[in-house]
């Protein structure tokens, strides 16, 4: 029962490195956009200044990247090594 293996300690950092800007950002980005929206002629939404549909726009850019690489990272931080995929069985009946 052998699966991928990372190749060195370098990945699960870099994996952890991406969790923990996948929590700044769900945790901090509320706050950073309630502070956006502060200023101006109005408060609230919808923004009335060009910086404001900027900033929320690049908070839910970095949301939703940061997001997609949480979900997809163990297929491109783990590489199968090649001597894994010799020593499977091989299904002849």
């Amino acid at each position: 029962m052998s699966g991928p293996k990372p190749t060195s300690g370098s990945p699960l950092k870099a994996a952890y490195a991406l969790l923990g800007a996948m929590t700044a950002i769900t945790f901090a980005g509320p706050f950073a956009l309630a502070w956006l929206l502060s200023g101006g002629e109005r408060r609230g939404w919808p923004p009335d200044r060009t910086v404001e549909w900027a900033g929320a726009a690049a908070l839910l850019v970095a949301f939703a990247a940061t997001f997609i690489a949480c979900l997809t990272v163990r297929m491109w931080l783990l590489k199968p090594r090649a001597s894994d995929a010799r020593s499977e069985p091989s299904e002849t009946t």
